[in-house]
């Protein structure tokens, strides 16, 4: 019995462009009339083989162009001279331009010093708005002040640090004033800036005149020296003896009363953050705060509070006014910012001889001023 024959399945054909059903053997689409004869290419397919080599040429050509970028190093002979190329032409000379040396310039300002004024705390201020009028950190005036806290009241009296750049046109008064040197006894919470700034010191003198560094203490009973510079000889030959009683009641000597501190002195003018015409005297007024004898004056301080402000010695004087001249005043177009204030002081005559000083008042408010 011969077996049934299966029909022979064959693939579908369709058109490639359209999608239409075609027959096997058609040549061209009925329906949109595309060439069947043309067969589409197969995308070729490349090769782990071709993909290494193609990388390995590019290896050689990356070290190749680098090996031939290097500079060879000049050859050199037995003398240490180079040895250049025979086959390449010598350039003609040139003539290279001369230029001048210029000195370097003299640096126009100092290195910046601090400067120690005091401030007399207002109702509503605080230690952040203090700190912001001078331009220094809350931790500065604590660390000066020695103060645990940001507590403080109206009235307190606060240290205050200034840092001060003196320009070029700052005349150097203090380093060309002669020193002159007093003994002063620590009392009960002194520090050696506000020992500074009762006198018209400076801290770095008073360390220096006694071989102290800024982390030493002092105690009360402390002698201490404190230079002064350029303090009138006025002032050294009005000093007293040390009024104290004598040891032996049966003695002759005299017996001279200790004398009474004065309250502070109590300031007129400049106001507060008045500004003065460079071309004018700046006058210094205070209240008297009674006959000074002798040996007591009154100790103006000035100290330079920024932009172009100098460094200007302290002021002795028996008055209550002082007259500074525009000769310090600064230069055209600028301003100078100052701060002032005033205390007694009283000259005294050691037993063995020194020359002693001693705090007659509390120092007066700080106030300030624009010289422009």
């Amino acid at each position: 019995m011969a077996r049934e024959q299966l029909p022979t399945v064959t693939e579908e054909r369709r058109c490639p462009n359209c999608g239409t059903r075609v027959a096997r053997d058609a040549e061209s689409c009925f329906m949109c009339g595309h060439d069947l004869r043309i067969m589409p290419r197969r995308s070729q397919r490349i090769s782990i083989v071709d993909t290494l080599l193609v990388i390995a040429v590019v290896f050689v050509l990356v070290v190749w162009w680098q090996m031939g970028s290097r500079s060879q190093p000049t050859p050199i002979d037995a003398t240490g001279n180079a040895i250049l190329p025979t086959n390449v032409p010598l350039l003609s000379a040139t003539q290279t331009p001369t230029t001048t040396p210029v000195p370097a310039p003299t640096p126009t300002n100092a290195p910046p010093t601090t400067s120690y004024i005091r401030h007399q705390v207002t109702t509503g201020e605080t230690l952040l708005s203090i700190a912001g009028q001078y331009g220094i950190s809350v931790a500065e005036i604590q660390s000066v002040n020695n103060l645990t806290n940001e507590f403080i009241r109206a009235g307190d009296v606060l240290i205050i640090p200034v840092l001060q750049a003196v320009g070029s046109n700052s005349t150097p008064l203090l380093n060309q004033a002669s020193i002159s040197r007093f003994q002063y006894t620590v009392k009960a919470g002194d520090t050696v800036v506000s020992i500074a700034v009762n006198f018209g010191s400076t801290v770095d003198d008073i360390l220096a005149a006694n071989n102290m560094s800024p982390r030493d203490i002092i105690r009360p009973g402390d002698v201490l020296v404190v230079p002064l510079r350029a303090a009138p000889d006025a002032v050294i030959a009005s000093a007293a003896p040390v009024a104290t009683a004598p040891a032996d009641t049966q003695s002759s000597a005299p017996v001279v009363d200790k004398p009474s501190i004065y309250v502070e002195p109590r300031l007129i003018g400049p106001t507060e953050k008045e500004t003065v015409a460079r071309d004018e005297v700046v006058l210094f007024r205070w209240i008297s705060v009674d006959l000074l004898a002798d040996n007591e004056w009154y100790v103006l301080l000035i100290y330079p509070d920024g932009n172009a402000a100098q460094s200007l010695p302290s002021v002795w004087t028996k008055s209550t006014s002082y007259r500074l001249t525009p000769d310090y005043a600064p230069p055209s177009g600028l301003s100078a910012d100052y701060a002032w204030q005033v205390s007694v002081a009283r000259v005294e005559i050691g037993v063995e001889g020194q020359i002693v000083l001693e705090a007659a008042s509390p120092p007066s408010e700080v106030r300030h001023f624009t010289w422009q």
